[in-house]
This record gives C-alpha cells, sequence and structure tokens, in this order.
C-alpha cells in the first residue's frame, strides 16, 4: 500500500476553512444583532480570514499536483521522475511562506483591535499600541526576510539555478519561536485586567476562559516548532531529503494555526449570537406550549380545570373565546 499524507491534508484543509469561515460570519451576525457597526478589528480579521483560505488553497494545489504528502520519486542520477510536480512544490511553497506573516500578522492585530474596544483604560490602550507595532514590526520583517531569503528570487522553486541563502534554518526557527511568544503576550494582556472588571464571578470566569481559548494557536505554534525543527534538521543533513513528504505535516499545521488564530479571534465577539439563539428557541418552546395549551382546552368536551386556580373552580368551555376573539396575548403565538 502506498503511503501518502494526502488525505490528511484535504481533511484538515476542508474541515478548519469551514469552521473559520462559520466564525467570521457569526461575528458579523453578533454586530448585527447588538447594532454595532463593523469596526477595524472586525475587517482586519476578514482578511486574515482571506489569506488563511488563500493559504490552504495553496496547500491543496501543492499536495494535488505537487506531491505533497507522498513520497518523490528519483531516477539513477538523483533527477525527479517528475520535474513539473517539482516545481510546483517549488513555487507553492514560496507562496505559502509569502502569505503565512501576513495571515498571522493580522489574526494578532484584529485581536488587539477587539481589545481597544472593549476596554477603554489609557493605560491599556498605549499597552495594545505598543503590542501593535510590535506585530507589525514582526509582520513586515519576516515577510521580507523570507522574500529575499535566497537570491535570486527563482531559485526557490528552480532548483538548477545557483543559488545564496542566508541560513533558513535560523531564520525559520527565529520566526516561529517569536511568533508563539507574541502569541502569548497578547493572550496575557486582557487576563489582568478582566479580573479588575466588577461583574460577578462566574461571568468573570467565563470571560477569561474565552481569552484563554487563544492559547490554542501558541499550542499550535509549538508544534509546529516541532515539525519544523525536524524538517530543518533533516534538511541540513541531507540537502536531497524526501521534501514533498517531510514537509507535509509542517504545512498542514500551517494550515491548524492560521484557522485556529481566526476562529480564536472571533470567539469573544459570539456571545450575542449565543444569547439571541437561546432566545430564540426558548421563544420557539413557549410559543409551542401555548399552542399545544389552546388546541388542548379547544378540544376537550368537558369544563376546563385551572390547576393553578382553587379546587372546585372551573370555566365553562364556552366561556373562553375562539377565533378572532381570543385574547391577544394567545393570538400573537
Amino acid at each position: 500500500m502506498v503511503q501518502s499524507q494526502q488525505p490528511t491534508i484535504w481533511g484538515l484543509g476542508i474541515a478548519f476553512t469551514i469552521l473559520a469561515t462559520a466564525a467570521v460570519v457569526l461575528r458579523f451576525k453578533a454586530r448585527r444583532i447588538t447594532g454595532q457597526k463593523l469596526g477595524s478589528d472586525d475587517w482586519t480579521i476578514l482578511a486574515a480570514l482571506i489569506l488563511a483560505i488563500g493559504i490552504t488553497i495553496d496547500i491543496l494545489i501543492m499536495t494535488q499536483r505537487g506531491g505533497l504528502g507522498t513520497h518523490a520519486q528519483y531516477n539513477d542520477d538523483g533527477d525527479p521522475l517528475d520535474p513539473e510536480a517539482i516545481l510546483v512544490f517549488g513555487k507553492t511553497s514560496y507562496v505559502l511562506e509569502v502569505m503565512t506573516c501576513p495571515a498571522v500578522g493580522l489574526t494578532k492585530i484584529s485581536v488587539l483591535l477587539m481589545y481597544k474596544r472593549i476596554f477603554t483604560t489609557r493605560l491599556f490602550k498605549t499597552m495594545v499600541w505598543i503590542l501593535a507595532v510590535l506585530v507589525i514590526v514582526w509582520t513586515a520583517s519576516f515577510t521580507f526576510a523570507l522574500i529575499f531569503s535566497c537570491t535570486p528570487i527563482a531559485s526557490q522553486w528552480d532548483f538548477s539555478i545557483e543559488f545564496t541563502c542566508v541560513d533558513q534554518v535560523a531564520l525559520m526557527v527565529t520566526l516561529m519561536a517569536t511568533d508563539v511568544a507574541t502569541d502569548v503576550m497578547i493572550l496575557l494582556l486582557p487576563i489582568y485586567k478582566t479580573s479588575q472588571l466588577q461583574m460577578p464571578l462566574t461571568r468573570k470566569i467565563q470571560v477569561i476562559g474565552i481569552f484563554l481559548l487563544g492559547g490554542l494557536v501558541s499550542i499550535v505554534g509549538i508544534i509546529r516548532i516541532h515539525f519544523g525543527t525536524q524538517v530543518f534538521n533533516v534538511l541540513d543533513s541531507s540537502p536531497a531529503a524526501d521534501t514533498t513528504w517531510l514537509y507535509a505535516p509542517l504545512f498542514y499545521w500551517t494550515i491548524v494555526e492560521t484557522h485556529v488564530g481566526v476562529l480564536c479571534a472571533c470567539l469573544p465577539a459570539l456571545r450575542p449570537v449565543q444569547e439571541y439563539t437561546t432566545y430564540f428557541f426558548s421563544y420557539t418552546r413557549l410559543r409551542n406550549s401555548l399552542t399545544h395549551l389552546v388546541s388542548s382546552s379547544s378540544s376537550k368536551s368537558s369544563d376546563v380545570s385551572l390547576g393553578s386556580m382553587e379546587e372546585g373552580m372551573a370555566v365553562d368551555r364556552n366561556e373562553i373565546p375562539s377565533g378572532s376573539e381570543q385574547p391577544r396575548a394567545f393570538r400573537r403565538f
């Protein structure tokens, strides 16, 4: 049986794209429910979602046409049996590198802008802006570094071209480590502030718990560091390694990280949707119960006993108005 990681890549790509898209749609729905205008945090997370979907499409193209998740085949001279697939793999890998930092950076910025919307104290806003500048510098610096990590640029997908590269192992490890570090800083920023708010303890724990769910992104980032170091160690010792197979876990965890980031960034904004849904189903159950009560009382041939009244008291069914004569409280259900 031929080994393949492609079903895993397709499954994760489709599932997490659906989840992240649903989260953003519900976020916009929540703004509509509460009557709030869409803010910069909402548009920023939408941009992050678009880039995350682009990353998924890029990786799926890499999987379908570039052989990601399968073992590369070489002839006796060490040349690939399918050079076109290797070329597609190289180009889509380069696109992935260029898109990942902006996608992750926009997600971080969206979270910080949401903090600015929620917490209004001057000191907290100052801390938010400091972190926002740090994230912008981080995003721009590493995007630029990845674009020009090898010269000429075409050598990053055309392996027949002579090239000069920076220490890519150090670059990627630094990138992923600082990614997790900024996630942790953003995660911890609202915890202390929330603990100071005047609200019931249960509600306070719920709010802090929602913010802590953002730690899932940090966990995924640490997993990416693990697989990234494995890939770089193998490539450092064996440049002719089975790259299409070796890179698969690193790339599908990139799908997970970008989409989980979008999902977690939306969670604090979804409470109005949860409250609206709870109200809707409660209202529906109440309406159905009252409808059933009216129907039952109309079908009885004997007097209708009212359990809330004193024992022995009864209301004749002819005294209950029907049709257009029913009380307004009954007709509207």
